[in-house]
Parts: structure tokens; sequence; C-alpha cells
């Protein structure tokens, strides 16, 4: 009977530390699965919360990928992905941006010869009605204006490239002087009709240059349709040509308003 008392004894103990032993154990795997879990899921979470900041509009994101395992790689692929689509979304603003700048310089080219037609077309209707002399210049000018009309709508698509550089330019040698003083004899009827003093300043004999005679044209009716328009009435607009050593310079100078330093 006392042995089967200690042997009650024994086997309770024994029941109580595997009851403990239980109990550690199960500690044990709760804490290591729940460290387990924590590495497991942070790395995931992080890549979670980039991936709603992209779903924001922030590209520039990235994901942490210094682990070596599969989140690790996962959140390499993430990144590549990432850099991908910000490099897309780059060239769709360069576009957007190539499209506005188009088309704000096919305005600005489009302008100034419709522009100098409508001011002969209103002279015709006015002050030359009755002058054979007047009107047939006024005519001419006119028809050369409409060519450079045709020549600008032909050759619209070649803003992008002059911007970019890639436009091939047809050189030959030209008078500057004269040049300058041609697109200067366009715009004295817009002058004297807003009462602007328009001259030109050029030395005696001609200025021989290389240049594409169509694009400067066009360089120098963008500098003083822009100085006709910002200079107030009583104001003077001068177009200068000067030789240097070994090149030549063309300059517009006004009295207007003038142009912010920044």
């Amino acid at each position: 009977s006392r042995g089967a008392t200690r042997g009650q004894q024994l086997l309770q103990t024994i029941r109580v530390a595997l009851l403990w032993a239980s109990l550690a154990a199960l500690l044990l795997a709760l804490s290591m699965g729940l460290w387990i879990s924590g590495g497991l899921t942070a790395p995931l979470a992080e890549l979670a919360s980039v991936a709603k900041a992209m779903a924001r509009g922030d590209l520039h994101v990235r994901a942490p990928d210094g682990r070596q395992d599969e989140i690790g790689e996962l959140a390499q692929q993430f990144n590549q992905m990432a850099a991908s689509l910000e490099g897309t979304f780059a060239a769709l603003a360069a576009d957007r941006d190539a499209l506005r700048r188009f088309a704000a310089d096919a305005s600005h080219e489009l302008r100034t010869p419709i522009a100098a037609l409508k001011t002969f077309n209103e002279l015709l209707l006015d002050q030359a009605q009755d002058d054979p002399q007047a009107r047939r210049e006024f005519l001419v000018e006119s028809q050369q204006q409409i060519a450079r009309l045709a020549w600008l709508t032909e050759n619209l698509l070649q803003l992008s490239r002059l911007d970019s550089g890639l436009l091939e330019m047809e050189r030959a040698e030209h008078d500057l002087a004269e040049l300058v003083n041609r697109v200067v004899a366009i715009f004295l009827p817009q002058a004297k009709e807003k009462g602007v003093a328009l001259t030109v300043l050029a030395p005696e004999g001609s200025v021989r240059v290389r240049c594409d005679e169509r694009w400067i044209e066009q360089a120098i009716s963008n500098l003083l349709s822009n100085a006709l328009k910002f200079t107030p009435a009583g104001g003077c607009v001068t177009a200068g040509v000067a030789r240097l050593a070994e090149t030549a310079e063309v300059w517009v100078e006004d009295t207007g308003i003038g142009v912010a330093a920044e």
C-alpha cells in the first residue's frame, strides 16, 4: 500500500512536470511563431505602404531590398517595376511638354504674317484705296506674306526638330543688312499705325554671311513683333546689324516695358 502511494505521487509529479514542459514548449513555439511572423509581415507591410504611396502618385518611393530571401527578391522586382513606371511617366511628361511648346511655337510663328496681312488689308481698304502705287506695294507685300505663311505651314512640323537641334539648315551666302531691311519693311505699316518709330542701323555696304535665310528672317520677325507689341506709342524700335571679327551680329532694341531679369 505504501509502494502504491509512492508510485501515485511519482506519477503525479511526472504529470505536473509534463504539463509545465508542455506549457513552456507552447510559449516557446508561440514566441518563435510571433518572431518569425514579425520578420515576414514587417517587410510585407512596408512593401504594401510603398505600393499605396505609388498609387497616390509618388513614383519616387522604393521598397527596402536588403534582405537575401524571397521577400528581398520581391522588393527588388517591385523597385524595378517602379523605376520602369517612373521612366515611362517621365517620357510621357516630356512628350506633353514638347507638344505644348510646339503648339505655342506654331501659334507664335503664324501670328506675324497673319498680323501683317491684316494690316495690309486695312490699309488697302482705307488709306491706299485711291492710290494705285500704294495699293500695288501693299499687294506685293501681301503676296510675300502669303508665300511666307505657306512656307510656315509646310514647315510647321520642323519646329520640333529645330527645337531639338535635328533640323538641317539650308545655308547659303546672304547679305544680312539687306535681309534685316527686308524684314523691317514688313513691320513699317504696323509701327506707323501704332505710332512707334522703326529704324535700321547697318554699316555701309553688304554684310555677307552664310545662313538659312528663311529661318533668320523668322527669328528677326519674332524679335520685331515682340518689340512692337510691348513698345507704347511714341517709343522707338531699332534693328541693328554689325560686323564682328569673323562673324556678324543682329540685334533688336526697343524703349518698351522690358523683360524682368528672372
